[in-house]
């Protein structure tokens, strides 16, 4: 069967429920107030794609490309995004409660203020994205890459962060209440700087404005920049003990949290 062509096609308010979309083309299709209840969009291009107001509860969305499209307001219940393209898309709104965002690629995406509350990122891809004032609370972020996330005031209460990347992530008034394999220590310093420590399997990830590292580097770092005679050696003990503090993160290992 030759590939489906909706390329640009109108669609909005249509009936898709549990159509077969596998490889169409749907570039900048306008979908919004469509009803895609159990489609299956397995390698379907999406790019450019109005999704405003649609449902696509228990959709399958695996290996999708949704670049620069936009989903604000969608309802995507259950639906199954694991390794689906989600680049540069706008997420604002969207309704992902069961979602499997497995290893979803959202380089730069939009979730300002989503709830991702329980949601599965294992392995996804969140780099550079706007999570400010999100909410991913008990959300599964193992193996996750947050690296210049935009993590404002979001929620990662109960979260695991074990083996996460946060190289460049803005953490700043983000909650972590009860957050798993991640420390902070501060304000320190003249900067007022808060240090992170995330569990690797290697060891503590140091995470410290711009300088990501080991334990070992971290220290090196320190003992260099705050040496006597610096003019600022007075910060080099606070430093070091945060370290320390931190550094007791332990490993990934499940069974050394």
């Amino acid at each position: 069967m030759s590939q489906i062509n909706l390329a640009g096609a109108n669609l909005s308010g249509a009936d898709f429920r549990d159509a077969d979309l596998s490889g169409a083309d749907l570039y900048g299709a306008d979908f919004s107030h469509a009803c895609l209840r159990g489609a299956d969009f397995h390698r379907a291009n999406l790019s450019r794609a109005d999704l405003r107001c649609v449902d696509l509860t228990g959709a399958n969305l695996v290996g999708a490309y949704f670049i620069d499209a936009n989903l604000r307001d969608a309802d995507l219940t259950g639906a199954d995004l694991s390794g689906a393209c989600l680049r540069g898309a706008n997420l604002r709104g969207v309704n992902l409660t069961d979602a499997n965002l497995t290893g979803a690629d959202f380089h730069y995406a939009d979730l300002r203020g989503v709830d991702l509350r329980g949601v599965n990122l294992t392995g996804a891809d969140l780099h550079g994205v706007d999570l400010t004032s999100a909410d991913l609370s008990r959300a599964n972020l193992c193996g996750a890459d947050l690296s210049s996330a935009d993590l404002r005031g979001a929620r990662l209460r109960g979260v695991d962060l074990r083996g996460v990347n946060l190289a460049g992530a803005n953490l700043i008034d983000a909650d972590l209440a009860g957050a798993k394999g991640i420390r902070s220590a501060g304000p320190i310093g003249a900067e007022g700087r808060t240090i992170y420590a995330v569990a690797c399997h290697d060891g503590p990830r140091i995470y410290a404005g711009c300088f990501t590292g080991t334990v070992a580097e971290m220290i090196s770092m320190v003992e260099e920049r705050y040496a006597d005679g610096t003019g600022r050696e007075q910060y080099r003990a606070a430093y070091l003990a945060a370290v320390a503090f931190v550094a007791a993160v332990g490993t990934s290992n499940p069974e050394n949290p």
